[in-house]
């Protein structure tokens, strides 16, 4: 038997080691959590201390998403970032930096409403701020140029406003989220590739950026990973994941890892079963990679380390793993 944590004592570390201080600070932890108990619970748990904390709190579970796609992990998060409100966020900074006084909200276009509010022609005041976004947003290096171009568009078409400013908002929010995957699409804004399982971790990379830009401390990313390890069964719904889709989906998460260095301000918690550590046909001793990035494989009987990647998380009343 090994040593086990109770989950409120590892909640309380996970919140004080790392998403009040490192994370906040533009750090990156990848966690793994073997609950006896299953893990709803502790799901909960962690978005609780996240949201109190600022984070934006994205949940995945593989039941419903195809978790062995990075792609599919992309959309599966990018549907539950408040891109409309980023824009503004961003749009308020930028205008604070270039002197404008924020307006009230009304029903008018962003831009008209910005220069009455700063007693200004409203096409000048669009020409100077358009061209404050592509200083900003368009020119940022470290950005893939289609999410750059991206986040430049949806910006400007939440300060143009009108029929057609909804119009792009929707065709680039629906191409960010997977909802229309079709290039054609997004063609007049200059984006000529789709969003693939080849390119989609440049995206999420770009995204915790982006949430960071926005204002938030970070993101919080939490990956419900039980059905991993479930046996197909007749009244299975959502995803069944065969040998094969299980391998895939252990390489993700060892990709995971191993560009955490990338992951700024991002608290990624992978919760699953007691499965995960004993099942010999489909637990994590069947991926020596990733087994071997995460597993403790000296470790002390009675105590647990709560720095570990991976933590043994006692039931709620008390059962060990």
């Amino acid at each position: 038997m090994s040593a086990s944590i109770r989950p409120a004592d590892w909640l309380r570390f996970i919140d004080r080691e790392y998403l009040s201080s490192y994370i906040r600070e533009g750090g990156s932890a990848i966690k793994f959590a073997v609950a006896a108990d299953g893990g709803p619970e502790l799901l909960d748990g962690i978005e609780s201390i996240a949201t109190r904390a600022g984070y934006l709190v994205a949940r995945v579970d593989a039941a419903t998403t195809k978790v062995q796609m990075m792609d599919e992990i992309f959309f599966r998060v990018a549907e539950q970032i408040p891109w409309r409100e980023f824009g503004l966020r961003i749009l308020s900074s930028l205008a604070a930096e270039v002197g404008y006084k924020w307006p009230q909200d009304g029903a008018a276009p962003l831009h008209v409403r910005l220069a009455a509010a700063n007693g200004m022609d409203s096409q000048a005041l669009l020409i100077d701020l358009k061209k404050a976004i592509t200083d900003r947003l368009f020119r940022y290096p470290s950005l893939p140029r289609d999410f750059r171009v991206a986040m430049t568009q949806l910006c400007i078409a939440e300060l143009s406003g009108g029929p057609d400013g909804e119009a792009a908002i929707a065709t680039l929010t629906d191409w960010l989220t997977g909802r229309n995957k079709a290039v054609s699409a997004v063609k007049p804004f200059h984006i000529f590739r789709r969003i693939h399982r080849t390119n989609a971790r440049h995206f999420f990379e770009s995204m915790l950026h982006w949430v960071r830009m926005a204002g938030y401390p970070g993101m919080a990313v939490l990956l419900d990973a039980r059905r991993l390890t479930e046996p197909r069964n007749a009244e299975m719904e959502g995803h069944f994941y065969s040998k094969a889709a299980v391998m895939d989906t252990y390489e993700v998460l060892r990709e995971f890892i191993d560009s955490s260095d990338r992951l700024e301000g991002c608290f990624l918690a992978i919760v699953s079963n007691t499965h995960f550590l004993e099942d010999m046909n489909r637990g994590i001793g069947t991926y020596e990679a990733l087994k071997n990035r995460v597993y403790d494989e000296v470790r002390d009987r009675n105590l647990v380390n709560p720095m570990a990647s991976l933590a043994r998380i006692e039931a709620a009343h008390g059962r060990s793993l």
